[in-house]
């Protein structure tokens, strides 16, 4: 799950929360509530939808091995990548790759309990009234108006410095074929391996 998605699942998960405190106390503020978090999701899943394609690469692993090629620009690449690695009558697997597009995010939630963990190491039972607080309803929205804040300026540094995942993620399989010695003989492809 990307960072997008993971957003939009957050939105969702505090639009039904709002939901049930409205079902709980019949406060029409819950239900708008609940009604930005919606409409903050359809935005996302708005940009989600129209982001840039992935750009594919490849890698090929001997069926039941850990044994790992190199990102390759085609599938016949992966092959050849790994073929000083076979013994003639082996499958390989070639596997699509695509750039992680994982990004960091503050989670408001562990935030505000290791605040809270924070105020009870300090102040133990004297704390009690501002950890009810700083999680209550009253800051409900300013919770979120600091999550927002937070990961923006955690997204602009990640910019700033060029900080990106670096790695890739299985996009799925290209196809299984079997080593005849000289030749790769195709066996599966995409979506006969699932």
């Amino acid at each position: 799950m990307n960072d997008k998605e993971r957003t939009i699942m957050d939105c969702v998960n505090r639009a039904q929360l709002a939901i049930n405190d409205w079902q709980c106390s019949g406060e029409i503020y819950y239900l708008e509530q609940a009604k930005a978090e919606i409409s903050e999701a359809v935005l996302l899943s708005d940009e989600l939808a129209k982001e840039k394609p992935v750009f594919l690469q490849y890698s090929a692993e001997v069926q039941g091995c850990v044994v790992s090629s190199d990102l390759c620009d085609t599938p016949e690449e992966a092959l050849e990548d790994i073929r000083p690695d076979l013994v003639v009558g082996e499958l390989v697997i070639v596997y699509k790759q695509k750039e992680s597009q994982w990004h960091p995010y503050i989670d408001m939630d562990d935030l505000i309990e290791n605040f809270i963990s924070q105020a009870d190491d300090e102040a133990g039972e004297g704390a009690e009234a501002w950890c009810d607080f700083i999680s209550g309803n009253a800051l409900a929205q300013a919770r979120k108006e600091l999550d927002e804040q937070l990961n923006d300026v955690l997204e602009a540094w990640l910019r700033k410095h060029k900080v990106e995942a670096g790695w890739y993620d299985r996009a799925g399989i290209e196809g299984t074929y079997r080593f005849c010695g000289d030749k790769f003989i195709r066996v599966s492809k995409a979506g006969d391996d699932a």
